[in-house]
């Protein structure tokens, strides 16, 4: 099979993403690019990984944002509370409220962030 070109001026359907260093061991972070017709668009998106027995830093900020979680359990905290979060669930953090995320089984969990202002 051919590989498949995308053309050069950024309108193909397809939104690139990099990995993004970050300190937490265990924590991959992959920032999606808006390019062509989506430069401008009203929300950003990123994907990013925990590893088993391993946690996020906390994180605050000026922006709504929701995580999509897919492929495994963690203990989310967020405004002075734990919750326990499955596989397939969401979460929506207000602005400005403090949030962290730790994996608490025994698979890889992949987290898909989308936020706005």
């Amino acid at each position: 099979m051919e590989p498949i070109t995308l053309p050069p001026n950024g309108n193909a359907p397809v939104i690139r993403e990099t990995e993004e260093s970050v300190a937490p061991r265990g924590v991959h972070l992959y920032l999606h690019h808006f390019s062509g017709k989506l430069v401008n668009a009203p929300i950003q998106s990123s994907r990013f990984t925990i590893d088993p027995d391993c946690a996020t830093d906390e994180d605050r900020h000026a922006v709504n944002e929701i995580w999509f979680i897919s492929g495994g359990d963690l203990d989310v905290f967020y405004d002075g509370t734990w919750h326990a979060v499955k596989n397939g669930d969401s979460l929506y953090f207000a602005p400005w409220r403090p949030h962290l995320a730790r994996n608490t089984g025994t698979a890889q969990v992949q987290v898909f962030s989308v936020w706005w202002a």
